[in-house]
């Protein structure tokens, strides 16, 4: 299946996102895991790290939705970052991506994907488009 769309409606659709994500009280939040990803909404595996986005949780410029860290996550546990799920502001499940260093292509940049206790978690990119 190929599906083109207008680039007016990929800015809509980005919008819906960034208003999904700033649904609530709530900050939106990047949970950061590491293991091996399940299906969308599956069960989370060891969370290592919490990120709070700010509010609202980012910008739609060009047809990319950039989100925001309000500042960095201290890390709970040791380990290796591998994916991450995006909670909105109810601490709904949004939707879930990969987690790499800066080399990468992740959804989500960090700087090392070696995380350790104690320490802190700077995201460094988490642009959708």
């Amino acid at each position: 299946m190929i599906l083109s769309i207008s680039p007016q409606h990929l800015e809509a659709r980005q919008a819906g996102s960034l208003t999904h994500l700033d649904a609530g009280s709530g900050h939106a939040r990047v949970r950061i895991y590491n293991g091996v990803q399940p299906a969308f909404g599956g069960p989370e595996t060891q969370l290592l790290v919490e990120v709070a986005l700010t509010k609202p949780a980012g910008i739609v410029a060009a047809g990319v939705l950039s989100l925001t860290a309000s500042n960095f996550g201290l890390i709970a546990v040791t380990g290796q970052a591998t994916w991450a799920r995006v909670v909105n502001g109810n601490g709904e499940a949004a939707f879930d991506c990969d987690v790499t260093d800066t080399a990468g292509n992740g959804v989500i940049q960090l700087e090392s994907t070696q995380l350790y206790a104690g320490g802190k978690a700077f995201l460094t990119a988490l642009n959708l488009g």
